[in-house]
């Protein structure tokens, strides 16, 4: 589009009705920012213990199935976290996800009601005999239907094999009779059979609307239950991260975001000023995506936002350095905008489409909060490819129209600066990488790796007590100093009163000595002498096998993806170099990342998960900008050596990598004081180490992977 004065108008006009709609959100069917449904993890939800409905034994497996068959319903519906775990000694299966963002009575029973249900898709002849079963079925989709002006709602199915042989003698044997289809011993539809039908397809009738059809649709995606199940009881939770969480977060949010603002401001100017403003449409496009279609925001999902910010922040500051390099050449201000926005184009979508290889690969093999996390990131990266590039540069060439933003002194003045020895420096990198490296196989060594109940399952303790008003964070601490072991406290409410309930992470048991010390220091926190628990059962790990197994597999097939692309991409560079040593940097920072748990003795779960993921996102990105200025230097300048390449590469794209780390870490620092105020010790557990990580990625992009790319070169050479 054409620059024009009026463009920034234009944009402010959009930005200004797409806040009104954040804020106020537009009927029922868009909603309000406030209305996101957030995870149980930050505002609480409903636990429901069911029991299977059977006089017959149920084994392991047939327990894992149904655990597995719940995690698909709610992935469904979009409830990306919840807790799912199994009490195998009780036959047990234990159920915690969020409220919907709208709920207002709370009512526990209406909310677990569906779950249960066995969801058993059967056809049935005229006597009530089963023809055709829902396990015959591979794939069911809603679709809308317009026959004579009528819009029909429908369910289409498709049959393996051994069903559609099993339907067309069905409806060969029925044909002037009616086929019953049920789900569970609910009819659905009834209709007469026309004629035989074969090619292993049939459509279900008789939906209301859309959702209707979609919601059974998903039923029998998701299959039938090995046996219905039984409500044994169900109550409400509070938020697994604590009770203040999510106040805090969108205080240090709203804290961070502005100090991001000045940041750029005061380093870029007219460029950071366009920088602010289209982080903030960005920030409210991300935050729409998530609140219309009500995907559960998590605390994982919150780490996929904040890398994409910290995403955006990068884009802006790759634009601003090459603008003020396009100036130094002694390009007109004009010139050197448009000039900057398409030197700067490869770097952000290079990077980005890297990042977007994460983020597809876990909402694929991905479940529960790695879902939300792929999601929220997947966002980003579309929201910034456009925004960040395409709508600031729009902005940025209407604001130079005017005389007053004509001239360079509203940009940064680029100086001269000698060319770093990064790599005649190898050798002390590789010392400094050894050091820490070693220094953390010895903190691993001597204190060893603390597991969450996400991975190790445990044992949990629930005390009935008459207050409401438990602050959780400190039993915690009471629990962990009195018995060291970590937990998470939780409070649940039901019919039959207040109950705390504390999950102690390992699978070692807990002995009647631990259990006494455990009530002894809750009993002084909440002032209640002679503490005993009201029920004690031992579960399973949360992150089910099959989860953890699609996580790892996720994980894999991204850094395969990445190598994948990179290798094409950076062909110039001897792809398959720049792939792996792209891959070794990314280890190398989950390495560090892993360290730093240990170090600071956290124990791994949820918060693992979300910070080795933003690290490998944030990591990749920065390798890639670094990457690509080696590309373009060796196509301006082929006479230059490795070690020249290198060094004046990496020189050049310095400062936009620290200033990058600055305001990403700015963020992140904002969070990490907030959870100390406040008492908040699992978004501590989250803050922390990412700060060690992004400091990691800064440095392995910068020292690690280009020295490593420049070895392999010259020893080939």
């Amino acid at each position: 589009m054409k620059a024009s004065k009026t463009n920034v108008f234009i944009f402010l006009i959009v930005l200004v009705l797409l806040i009104l709609v954040a804020v106020f959100g537009i009927g029922s069917e868009v909603k309000k920012v406030q209305d996101i449904r957030f995870g149980i993890d930050i505002r609480g939800g409903v636990e429901a213990v069911f029991k299977p409905e059977t006089d017959e034994a149920v084994s392991d497996s047939e327990l894992e199935s149904a655990r597995s068959i719940i995690e698909t319903r709610l992935d469904n519906k979009k409830i990306t976290d919840r807790e799912i775990t199994i009490d195998k000694d009780g036959r047990y299966i234990i159920v915690r996800f969020p409220w919907k963002s709208d709920e207002t009575d709370y009512d526990p029973e209406t909310a677990i009601a569906e779950l249960g249900e066995t969801a058993l898709l059967t056809f049935k002849d005229p006597s009530g005999n089963i023809m055709v079963q829902g396990k015959n079925v591979t794939s069911a989709k809603a679709e809308s239907r317009n026959e004579n002006g009528m819009t029909e709602y429908v369910v289409s199915l498709i049959f393996d094999d051994e069903g559609a042989r099993l339907f067309q003698e069905a409806t060969a044997n029925l044909v002037g009779q009616q086929m019953g289809i049920y789900m569970d011993d609910t009819i659905i539809s009834n209709p007469v059979v026309q004629s035989e039908i074969s090619g292993g397809q049939a459509v279900i009738t008789g939906m209301d609307d859309y959702e209707e059809a979609k919601d059974l649709a998903d039923k029998i995606n998701a299959g039938a239950l090995p046996f219905s199940l039984e409500t044994k009881s169900f109550s409400t939770i509070s938020p697994s991260l604590g009770q203040n969480a999510l106040q805090v977060m969108i205080y240090a949010g709203i804290i961070a975001f502005a100090i991001v603002c000045v940041f750029m401001l005061a380093f870029y100017r007219l460029p950071g000023f366009v920088a602010c403003l289209t982080l903030l449409l960005q920030t409210v496009l991300q935050l729409l995506a998530i609140s219309v279609p009500q995907f559960t925001l998590t605390l994982p999902g919150i780490a996929g936002i904040i890398l994409s910010v910290g995403m955006a922040v990068d884009a802006n500051v790759i634009i601003s350095e090459r603008i003020s390099e396009e100036l130094k050449k002694g390009e007109t201000v004009r010139s050197a905008v448009r000039r900057g926005y398409q030197k700067a184009f490869t770097a952000v979508l290079d990077g980005n489409i890297t990042t977007a290889i994460v983020a597809v690969v876990l909402m694929i093999f991905g479940s529960g909060t790695m879902l939300s996390f792929g999601y929220t990131l997947l966002v980003g990266v579309i929201v910034n490819c456009f925004i960040g590039v395409s709508v600031s540069k729009f902005v940025l060439t209407s604001l130079v129209e005017y005389n007053a933003f004509n001239t360079e002194k509203v940009f940064i003045q680029k100086k001269d600066k000698a060319d770093i020895k990064f790599f005649e420096n190898k050798k002390i990198f590789a010392i400094v990488t050894a050091l820490l490296f070693v220094a953390g196989i010895a903190v691993i060594a001597l204190r060893g790796l603390n597991l969450d109940t996400q991975f190790t399952g445990g044992t949990v303790l629930e005390y009935s007590v008459n207050s409401q008003s438990v602050d959780t964070e400190a039993v915690a601490q009471a629990v962990n100093g009195a018995i060291n072991r970590n937990s998470t406290v939780q409070v649940s409410n039901s019919q039959a009163g207040t109950t705390v309930v504390v999950t102690l992470a390992g699978n070692a048991g807990l002995t009647p000595d631990e259990q006494a010390k455990a009530g002894e220091a809750i009993g002084k926190v909440l002032n209640i002498s002679n503490l005993e628990p009201s029920q004690t059962f031992a579960v399973e790990p949360y992150v089910g096998a099959k989860a953890l197994r699609n996580a790892v597999i996720a994980i894999l097939i991204a850094f395969v993806g990445i190598l994948l692309y990179v290798g094409f991409r950076f062909a110039a560079l001897s792809g398959l170099s720049a792939g792996i040593t792209a891959i070794i940097a990314l280890m190398h920072d989950v390495c560090i990342v892993l360290f730093a748990f240990a170090l600071f003795g956290i124990p791994l779960g949820n918060s693992f998960v979300a910070v080795v993921l933003t690290i490998v996102g944030y990591s990749i990105n920065d390798t890639i900008v670094v990457y690509d200025r080696i590309r373009e230097n060796r196509n301006m300048d082929a006479r230059l050596s490795i070690s020249e390449l290198v060094d004046r590469s990496v020189t050049q794209v310095l400062a936009r990598s620290i200033n990058t780390s600055i305001t990403t870490l700015l963020c992140v620092l904002v969070i990490l004081v907030a959870s100390i105020l406040y008492r908040i010790s699992s978004i501590y557990q989250f803050s922390l180490p990412m700060m060690v990580g992004l400091v990691a990625g800064c440095y392995s992009s910068i020292c690690i992977a280009a020295a490593l790319w420049a070895s392999w070169k010259s020893k080939k050479a």
